[in-house]
């Protein structure tokens, strides 16, 4: 009569497929349980299967080739590996642990014959659809990091519920793909295949259950018990969510609800983002908590505009805990959700992850005295650019209107500017400007955009200069211009500081040039005026395009070296009307250093429907107050009862609008975002008073 021992020593040890998958017709018995083994560095297999030590592994195919036989072997040559590593990490797992309960040892084995059984039902479908076990490479990935497992609980842990758990998502999904393909008989054996998973993940959780102890609950243990790379992340499957499965495994709707929104990168160390709206302040007094009022209620209410920028392998911090059903209404819209660290009075925790492992970038709202006090800590742990703060005095220049003023005097005139004398960055006085016809405007050099500024008319008192010119940097003097569509030119900076461009925003501003709206289109003329697309249509399809992609990149990348500048960069422009009501163009107003509004609106073009345009406003207390609105919460609900979101068919917001923070807890704003069929602009989009709504 054979022992669990001799039948897991010949599958972890066979050099044959047949005797790994060999099952035994007699009964087995606990007998003779010998010591525990150390894990080798792979399993034994024929040699056509050794797994690569590289991490090279096939390509997997796309689900739209499943109508090709070929294709849906290759698509269960993936799956065969994963069953067979399954197969010997639990053979390993019997010879490692001894001293288990027998109760737990019983249920292993039933486990590791069922996953002998799944490993042969797809070498046999392989090869009907003409593939051999051993084509192509296969990897390692669980072996590497399961076979570590030193007790019973890393074993349900790392196999149970995160191995075999993402194989709820998998099975159930590709058994419906494959359905969709013709071919009823794959279909049919992954519908198999999940409901034995359903139980593997069960019996895992029951012995996860006893052996954690109950000071915790299950999902604060789980995330405990994961070594790095190892997350929660690794427990679903990248093609969809299958609660249902979960639910019947016996997991609760903690962890289920929990999981769902966790994000963790799978591969590349996660990127930092940090919204640190104070960044220009900051960059003016070189001063980190230099800020106001205003400014640090925006940063603790809008900080979830991080999310849009992440993507879901990334991390952002944040000032306070976002709600589980604010972040579960993203993920419904299809915004992938990253992960989130609560900072501890403004700073990262002494004891955070993120101070002992990898990360790719750092990606603060804006480079600044503040952003660089709070990224300094994990500086060091940046693999992905170099390792150098890119906060410095040549930095700090490009926050100031002087700097935009010299680069635009170095673009190459167009007679599409205009005069140069109106628009050329001279320094001049307000009183050159009035004897030359001309209203003047002020702008603090350091000034946030659409503050810190002044307009004068001939005649004007000008005693508030004064303040502006007492600001730190002083203040510039300009011609006032008749604008008449304000636009952004977004960039992403290198660390080699070559801006790459990302796309337009076409900002909508009041007469005092505070920003009003964004909006962002996959097709930047539809946003803009007619008189202004004929314009830019008059030029040449190309003259944009070359000024924004080849000519004032070149001026910015030489004003950027040796600067060590790299993340978020976005240049403010318009088009306005000259003395004889011709349209030209200002190409630079200003260049901000930093994430912009814009640019959070070109990031959430990702989560609508191809051909929608998507708005983003800003509304404040004082906006609730004249609408008569009590609080943020009634404010958003004002909006979808209008705007209703509405997926389309492949899972986009087709339209309709939602918020970008959380109405429950904003205090002082709430940015909304709508995604509609059409060009729109602010007056689509307001507060109706509550009386009407």
């Amino acid at each position: 009569m054979s022992t669990y021992r001799q039948f897991a020593e010949r599958i972890l040890f066979a050099t044959s497929i047949e005797d790994k998958l060999h099952s035994t017709e007699t009964l087995l018995v606990d007998d003779d349980r010998g010591q525990g083994i150390l894990a080798p560095m792979s399993p034994s297999r024929p040699s056509h299967l050794f797994i690569s030590q590289s991490g090279e592994r096939g390509v997997r195919p796309r689900e739209h080739q499943l109508n090709e036989e070929r294709q849906r072997g290759l698509l269960l040559h993936f799956f065969c590996n994963h069953e067979l590593l399954a197969t010997e990490l639990m053979a390993l797992a019997l010879l490692k642990f001894p001293d288990a309960p027998a109760e737990f040892r019983k249920g292993l084995l039933r486990t590791l014959q069922e996953e002998q059984v799944h490993t042969q039902w797809y070498l046999q479908r392989m090869a009907e659809c003409g593939v051999s076990f051993g084509e192509y490479p296969v990897n390692g990935f669980f072996w590497r990091h399961i076979a570590g497992m030193e007790t019973p609980l890393d074993y349900v842990a790392r196999l149970s519920l995160t191995f075999e758990q993402a194989n709820l998502d998998y099975a159930q999904h590709f058994s419906a793909r494959f359905a969709e393909a013709g071919d009823a008989v794959t279909s049919e054996l992954l519908g198999r295949i999940y409901q034995d998973e359903i139980a593997h993940v069960g019996y895992g959780l029951k012995w996860f259950r006893r052996w954690k102890g109950s000071d915790r609950s299950d999902w604060k243990a789980y995330q405990e018990m994961l070594p790095f790379p190892l997350s929660p992340a690794r427990a679903k499957g990248t093609v969809m969510f299958n609660a249902i499965g979960r639910s019947k495994a016996g997991l609760d709707a903690e962890f289920i609800s929990q999981l769902h929104l966790y994000s963790q990168s799978r591969g590349r160390p996660p990127w930092v983002y940090y919204f640190n709206p104070q960044a220009e302040a900051a960059a003016a007094t070189n001063d980190p908590a230099a800020t106001d009022f205003a400014t640090r209620q925006l940063a603790l209410d809008l900080d979830t505009l991080s999310i849009f920028l992440a993507k879901s392998e990334d991390m952002v911090l944040l000032q306070r805990p976002v709600s589980e059903d604010f972040l579960r209404s993203l993920s419904d819209l299809g915004v992938e959700i990253p992960a989130q660290e609560i900072l501890h009075k403004g700073r990262i925790k002494p004891e955070s992850p993120l101070r002992q492992r990898k990360l790719g970038r750092l990606r603060p709202w804006g480079w600044s005295a503040d952003s660089h006090e709070l990224m300094q800590d994990v500086m060091p742990s940046v693999t992905a650019e170099p390792g150098v703060s890119p906060w410095n005095a040549m930095t700090r220049l490009l926050y100031s209107k002087s700097h935009a003023a010299d680069c635009l005097r170095q673009l190459p005139w167009d007679a599409a500017f205009g005069d140069p004398w109106i628009i050329g960055g001279q320094t001049r006085t307000v009183e050159e400007i009035w004897r030359a016809g001309n209203s003047a405007v002020a702008k603090a050099n350091f000034g946030i955009a659409g503050r810190s500024m002044a307009r004068f008319a001939p005649g004007d008192d000008l005693s508030p200069l004064d303040a502006l010119q007492a600001a730190p940097g002083g203040c510039i003097v300009e011609p006032w211009l008749e604008r008449v569509a304000d636009f952004s030119v977004q960039y992403e900076v290198d660390a080699n500081q070559v801006p790459r461009l990302k796309g337009y925003v076409r900002l909508h501003c009041e007469p005092s040039g505070r920003f009003t709206a964004c909006v962002a289109s996959g097709t930047f003329t539809r946003l803009l005026p007619s008189e202004v697309a004929q314009f830019l249509q008059r030029q040449g399809s190309r003259w944009m395009k070359q000024l924004y992609k080849e000519t004032l990149p070149e001026i910015l990348r030489q004003r950027l070296a040796g600067s060590n500048f790299r993340g978020f960069l976005g240049i403010d422009a318009f088009f306005y009307r000259d003395a004889n009501g011709a349209i030209k163009l200002k190409p630079l107003v200003e260049i901000n250093p930093r994430c912009t509004m814009g640019r959070v609106t070109l990031e959430l073009l990702r989560v609508a429907a191809p051909g929608r345009t998507v708005l983003f406003r800003i509304f404040s207390k004082q906006a609730l107050r004249r609408a008569a609105i009590p609080d943020f919460a009634a404010a958003a609900r004002n909006f979808t009862d209008r705007f209703p979101p509405a997926l389309s068919e492949k899972g986009c917001l087709d339209s309709g609008c939602f918020p970008l923070n959380d109405p429950a807890t904003a205090q002082g704003f709430l940015g909304m975002a709508l995604v509609a069929h059409r060009a729109i602009g602010p007056a689509d989009f307001q507060l109706k008073p509550s009386s009407t709504t």
